[in-house]
């Protein structure tokens, strides 16, 4: 691609990049206060203020020293019998929805820092059993290892978090079957998306969309380019792992770019529906896994020269996510609010605004009782925005380079 075709200059870019350096550092200081004794990491029994923090901390280049202290109070304190990691009084919402969740966050992290974790075959074989044949992944298979209790519906969140996992530990079958299973659930939205504005982001496990929406239900089993609040996150965490696929089937797992090509395809076709989304949608926290999934996008169109003509485009999302989602919302303290997600459009929570008016946040600051929200703390918000503003400086330091 021409420079003169590109719609951003170079000095753009250099800025944007000194800017989410700097909030990255920011990010990072937070998250090493709020290690014990002065703060709930490893200290609060709750995997979530840990599995994503572990995260944010490796992509923002803290001490590693800091972060297998921590993998190794989760071996000691979390690892259940069965392969399986939580604290017996997490609540539900903790302990079985994100049953698989939360370890493929962090596992991710152990792989790459030779965590003792990553080679206990104990949990390789456990998380290994939340892949349905399809390729898609459960959240929670029950308590007995011997017996896998199968749900009805499969969904790209724990399907696409296992495929990083699966990418970091070289396990290219079981990486290629997520791979497959996001990219038929692209192609049975694509039309919809194309036509109608949304994205249902619920699949049987025969591979059928889920399209029957009850009350209440909306926020949880559909996305559209219209309403401020919304799982935006469903469209860029699809897009972050496509992109990481296609790069490691290219890069060291010898197929070529034609056998490769449909799941860059199929993240570009996300790529449009997030262009019809208005300015408004990167106002919610919800719009930070867009970020990831944009980033990855930008670093792979730019590295390898191909489909160029969508590097302006996955550039002026990645600059929305940064700008509006993450530096616009960071505290003076370096983290991010907490956040109370809803698991209902019915829910008022959902009426929250986390946008900081003087560096003040107006919502409560712990979890509210009886409440249709997960409460999520700020070191697991910090981490994760820290982890996926990391794909967005590396894919504008790739597009850099095209101006060489």
């Amino acid at each position: 691609m021409l420079v003169s075709e590109l719609k951003m200059s170079e000095r753009e870019l250099v800025h944007l990049l000194g800017a989410i350096k700097t909030s990255m550092i920011q990010g990072a200081n937070f998250l090493v206060s709020r290690i014990a004794p002065n703060g709930p990491i490893m200290q609060k029994r709750n995997l979530d203020y840990i599995h994503k923090a572990c995260w944010g901390m490796f992509e923002a280049g803290v001490p590693y020293n800091l972060i297998l202290r921590i993998l190794d109070w989760v071996k000691n304190n979390a690892l259940q019998h069965n392969g399986d990691f939580y604290f017996p009084e997490e609540e539900q919402e903790y302990k079985i929805m994100q049953r698989a969740y939360r370890p493929l966050t962090f596992l991710k992290i152990a792989v790459w820092l030779d965590h003792p974790l990553s080679k206990d075959s104990l949990i390789i074989n456990r998380i290994l059993q939340y892949q349905h044949e399809s390729g898609g992944v459960f959240n929670y298979i029950g308590e007995n290892p011997k017996v896998v209790e199968e749900q009805s519906t499969i969904g790209c969140l724990n399907t696409s978090f296992f495929g990083h996992l699966m990418i970091a530990l070289n396990r290219k079958n079981e990486a290629i079957k997520a791979g497959d299973w996001i990219k038929n659930f692209i192609e049975k939205n694509r039309e919809y998306m194309r036509k109608n504005g949304i994205m249902y982001t619920q699949m049987t496990t025969e591979g059928k969309l889920v399209t029957h929406i009850g009350k209440g239900e909306k926020i949880t089993k559909m996305v559209n380019n219209k309403d401020p609040k919304q799982e935006f996150w469903q469209v860029g965490t699809c897009m972050a792992y496509l992109c990481v696929l296609y790069e490691k089937m290219v890069d060291e797992w010898g197929f070529s770019e034609k056998e490769s090509a449909p799941y860059l395809e199929a993240a570009l076709d996300l790529l449009k529906f997030e262009k019809t989304m208005p300015l408004y949608t990167y106002f919610w926290p919800s719009k930070c896994k867009v970020g990831w999934g944009a980033g990855e996008l930008l670093r792979s169109l730019s590295k390898y020269r191909i489909k160029e003509e969508f590097i302006n485009d996955a550039y002026d999302v990645c600059k929305k996510v940064a700008i509006f989602t993450f530096m616009d919302n960071q505290l003076y303290d370096g983290g991010w609010s907490c956040m109370h997600y809803p698991l209902s459009e019915e829910a008022p929570e959902i009426n929250f605004d986390y946008k900081p008016l003087k560096g003040i946040v107006n919502v409560p600051e712990e979890r509210i009782p009886n409440s249709k929200t997960i409460f999520l703390p700020r070191e697991e918000i910090t981490g994760e925005f820290l982890g996926e503003m990391k794909s967005i400086e590396k894919g504008i330091a790739e597009l850099l380079k095209c101006f060489k």
